[in-house]
């Protein structure tokens, strides 16, 4: 059994501390790679713990760079009278959540720059003024992965962690010393027995960290061949295939992408610039076999944040079912219960 301290700092909607709750009965605090992490805690109902931990207020700890937005604030009573406070809430990359791509937006050249101007028009310097978060900056970091799309009155977290899963980045919003809230996109170092350059992680029953194991491949959701379909009515319409590798017969499994949103302005856009643009469309519904670890890995050996961090791609083997594949960690739950009990438990994707 392993004990850590785990504490909640809060801090009002002007960042000003307003307190730690260090009487609490659970805190799970989960972050993820691709999508928003969120967290939960439970603690007493006192005149203290009420007045800190109302909706808007900021939850972060000191040994984690994420921050938790309150959203709700719940009191259990039970048939003693026993009363708990459940407090939840996401992370603060659930702000972009808050914005749609309100007008045609194209984007064409690297995933990030995409990503960043999506972002500067809804957030950082919209026409609407209103609109604008004044507190809210983007990180420097880019690759050399390309995107060319169109987008218009979407979702924009929806769009940017769509985009994100289908090129392998993370994201996050963190806080500066300066209270900016800040966005910022990464990649997960390869520990994997892929690569040479880093020390591998591996979690193996030989290593007595992988407790117990189920590998699993499904085809049950693969798509290897889209059909886009953008502007147009009948045999007008301009359509598109793209697809993994373009499998044949029984080994193609199709799917229909109706995304008649995208729009060539009456030919402001080039018939070749728009059909690129409704490839990329097409090519977000492509999927593969899906490799699924399940079961329960032990850091007793390799420290989370000090040898591995999530994103980061390990290699997971079994020596019984002769079974290993590579898999990257894209979430950490971190829980401590009422006997003070500390737990994380990663799990593994693509």
């Amino acid at each position: 059994m392993e004990y850590k301290e785990m504490l909640p700092i809060v801090s009002d909607k002007n960042f000003i501390k307003q307190g730690i709750i260090d009487d609490y009965k659970s805190f799970i605090w989960t972050s993820r790679y691709y999508v928003h992490g969120d967290f939960e805690l439970t603690t007493g109902v006192t005149p203290k713990n009420i007045e800190l931990l109302k909706v808007g207020n900021y939850i972060t700890r000191d040994d984690d760079d994420n921050i938790g937005i309150i959203e709700s604030v719940g009191i259990d009573i039970t048939e003693t009278n026993e009363e708990t406070l459940i407090i939840s809430g996401r992370f603060a990359t659930q702000i972009l959540s808050r914005r749609i791509i309100a007008s045609q937006t194209q984007v064409n050249g690297k995933v990030t720059n995409a990503i960043y101007s999506l972002i500067n028009d809804a957030i950082i310097n919209p026409r609407i003024a209103e609109r604008k978060i004044n507190n809210f900056i983007i990180g420097s970091y880019t690759n050399n992965a390309k995107l060319n799309a169109q987008y218009t009155g979407k979702n924009l977290y929806e769009v940017v962690s769509a985009i994100c899963l289908q090129y392998g980045l993370g994201l996050k919003v963190n806080l500066d010393n300066s209270n900016n809230f800040v966005f910022n996109l990464y990649e997960g170092t390869d520990r994997s027995y892929n690569q040479s350059a880093n020390p591998y992680i591996v979690f193996s029953d030989v290593y007595d960290n992988l407790l117990n194991a189920q590998f699993q491949t499904n085809a049950q959701n693969l798509v290897t061949n889209v059909l886009a379909a953008g502007e147009g009515e009948g045999d007008a319409r301009k359509m598109i295939w793209v697809s993994n590798g373009n499998p044949t017969a029984l080994d193609r499994y199709e799917f229909f992408d109706d995304s008649r949103n995208i729009s060539s302005n009456e030919g402001e856009i080039s018939e070749t610039e728009y059909m690129s643009q409704l490839a990329e469309s097409g090519k977000a519904n492509l999927t593969s076999y899906e490799t699924k670890f399940a079961g329960q890995v032990n850091f007793d050996n390799v420290k989370y944040k000090q040898d591995v961090f999530l994103g980061d791609i390990c290699t997971i083997e079994n020596s019984k079912l002769n079974k290993a594949f590579n898999s990257r960690i894209i979430e950490i739950i971190e829980s401590i219960d009422e006997s003070g009990k500390y737990s994380i438990i990663p799990t593994f994707g693509t």
